[in-house]
């Protein structure tokens, strides 16, 4: 029950990326494991579970790797 004070300032947006560990520098990375994963999360349907998540009926993150050109 705690109330919104502040919203909508650009000093609150806090945006999330993701990028592959490089496997010349980690060889026990799981190199293709890896770039599945990014490839779904750029992908329309990583994208649309992105938007999808909610609690409580609210969507907390929004996706924009379209935005990006990815």
């Amino acid at each position: 029950d705690l109330e919104i004070v502040v919203e909508g300032d650009k000093r609150l947006f806090n945006q999330y990326g993701v990028m592959l560990v490089n496997p010349e520098k980690y060889p026990s990375v799981k190199k293709e494991l890896g770039q599945a994963f990014v490839d779904w999360l750029i992908s329309a349907e990583g994208q649309a579970a992105i938007a999808g998540y909610r609690i409580d009926g609210q969507q907390l993150f929004f996706p924009d790797a379209e935005k990006k050109g990815s």
